[in-house]
């Protein structure tokens, strides 16, 4: 059965002190108090994210970190009993490292430049009332585009929801492998480098991208007004599902139809996002989209936000 939930700060300064800010968004799974284990491989452009060692040779990606063995400092059994959410439900007799309470990492690198596809929240371009004065969560992934094939696959963990509880509630985590005496062993995830179909629109398992230097606004196209300033520093996290998203928490106080802009530094492009009200931008005309863009409706009267996981 499950023990105690356990609240480690694993990686506590991961992304310094606007980890825990009011203002912090991330994309998919609401980011809980404690910081999460990176399971998604990631490319850092310009400094990597918080204290990741993503090492420090360009293209040489860091080895796997696992979690730690009973032979190891701090090990911890993985934890059972979980019986997953009704979309989803799992066997109770498996066995799961549980983000919060074990470590781990995916593998990451450092790179020059990155061609990116930007997933949007669903929130944003579905059918949940945005409202002034209550908390919209604004966010999105930078799924990587650019080829690597002397270095794919990575490897990662596929993790997902443990209980049937609201997503800021549940436990997350991926299976742990039990041995014939008994003993538990680690089952990681290959992704491979380019992880989203253009075509098709499938966000498929692959590598994500972040860049240090990107910055973001938000202006009230009725008004002209801005409710985010043009050049403020989004906040880099690490969602529930182990994925480097970027974000904030947005509250306005009058209705009107808002865009939101992600712009990125001179070394990383969007080749196209994924919102039908949404678009990318050439600003200089030279063929390369700087800007990821998504337009939204507030209306008037309060209201909780909504979100959805990650795509």
């Amino acid at each position: 059965m499950k023990i105690a939930r356990l609240t480690i700060a694993i990686t506590a300064a991961l992304f310094g002190p606007a980890l825990l800010s009011g203002a912090v968004f991330a994309k998919g799974p609401p980011v809980n108090e404690a910081s999460q284990n990176l399971s998604v491989p990631t490319i850092m452009v310009g400094t990597a994210a918080g204290n990741l060692n993503c090492g420090t040779l360009l293209l040489t990606p860091t080895a796997l970190v696992p979690p730690p063995g009973p032979d190891d400092p701090g090990y911890l059994p993985p934890l059972d009993g979980y019986t997953g959410p009704a979309d989803n439900p799992l066997n109770p007799a498996d066995y799961y490292w549980v983000q919060k309470v074990h470590t781990w990492q995916a593998q990451c690198l450092q790179a020059g430049d990155a061609q990116v596809f930007g997933a949007w929240g669903d929130n944003l371009e579905g059918d949940a009332k945005l409202k002034v004065g209550s908390p919209i969560r604004v966010e999105i992934v930078l799924h990587n585009l650019t080829a690597y094939p002397e270095l794919t696959p990575l490897k990662g963990y596929t993790v997902i929801k443990l209980e049937d509880l609201l997503d800021r509630e549940s436990d997350y985590g991926h299976l742990a492998g039990v041995d014939a005496e008994g003993g538990f062993f680690d089952i990681p995830t290959e992704f491979p480098d380019v992880g989203y179909d253009l075509d098709t629109r499938d966000p498929t398992k692959g590598w994500l991208v972040h860049d240090s230097q990107i910055t973001f606004s938000v202006q009230n196209l009725d008004t002209g007004a801005y409710a985010v300033d043009p050049g403020s520093n989004p906040t880099a996290e690490i969602n529930a599902t182990g994925k480097v998203v970027y974000g904030y928490n947005l509250r306005v106080g009058e209705p009107g139809l808002y865009q939101i802009v992600f712009t990125t530094s001179a070394l990383v492009h969007f080749l196209d996002q994924d919102a039908v009200n949404g678009g990318v931008e050439d600003l200089d005309g030279d063929g390369l989209y700087e800007q990821a863009w998504i337009n939204i409706n507030v209306v008037g009267g309060g209201g909780k936000g909504k979100g959805k996981p990650s795509k």
